[in-house]
């Protein structure tokens, strides 16, 4: 599972980390160090042959869902790497290939969960952020005509590493998987969805501020044991 995020990333190394080339260097990003389900949070897909970056939902919403979001009754900001080819809320998804990048680190409780427990804060070993596998869709919204972008991080078994924490972990994607990732057919992309080496990862443990998804800033990802 993959509850809360954090991207605190430039432009240019979310262009690095997604093999995107030509963009303009002056651009930036307001960091983000808190970022929940159903938050906009920055994603890399492809159109027309062409990698962006936009912003997209944080909660994975099907086209042909024609009902207002509120009815919507079921979280969809995790999809199991098992069942995403079969699942109708992704199947049509998946069969068109909409998958993208999140590139994002993530925060994980230890489990059982209790009130009040502050949580991990994860992250590479050698890179500035994971390349999270997602799957993106978009929803027009019945009630206003607006068409939203949504999507999903994929989930996967843990490795080592994350098993102490959790009996699930987003599926995070090498630089040599990138481009296979975008383009290859969804039979082949099957066979990504598994757990990334346990030494691509670390992590420290926080403070419980970020417990609030009101609470913002570096505070959130900083060491439990750091002085203020």
């Amino acid at each position: 599972m993959c509850g809360r995020g954090a991207q605190s990333l430039t432009w240019a190394e979310i262009c690095e980390l997604s093999g995107i080339s030509g963009a303009p260097s002056t651009s930036n990003l307001e960091p983000v160090y808190n970022i929940a389900p159903t938050t906009p949070v920055h994603i890399v897909r492809e159109v027309g042959g062409r990698r962006i970056i936009e912003k997209a939902r944080w909660d994975f919403i099907p086209g042909w869902w024609k009902r207002p979001l509120k009815e919507k009754a079921y979280s969809t900001f995790n999809a199991k790497a098992e069942t995403i080819a079969e699942l109708p809320t992704y199947r049509t998804a998946w069969k068109k290939s909409q998958r993208c990048l999140i590139p994002m680190n993530f925060f994980e409780w230890t489990r059982p969960k209790k009130k009040g427990d502050a949580p991990y804060y994860i992250y590479p070993a050698k890179e500035p952020a994971f390349r999270i596998a997602g799957l993106w869709d978009e929803w027009t919204n019945p009630e206003t005509g607006e068409v939203v972008l949504t999507c999903t991080v994929i989930t996967c078994e843990p490795n080592e590493f994350m098993a102490d924490l959790h009996d699930r972990m987003p599926v995070i994607l090498g630089a040599d998987q990138v481009e296979a990732w975008f383009n290859a057919p969804p039979e082949e992309a099957l066979t990504m969805l598994k757990p990334c080496p346990s030494e691509w990862m670390t992590a420290h443990k926080v403070s419980a501020y970020v417990n609030n998804t009101r609470n913002q800033g570096p505070d959130c990802i900083k060491p439990e044991d750091a002085e203020s």
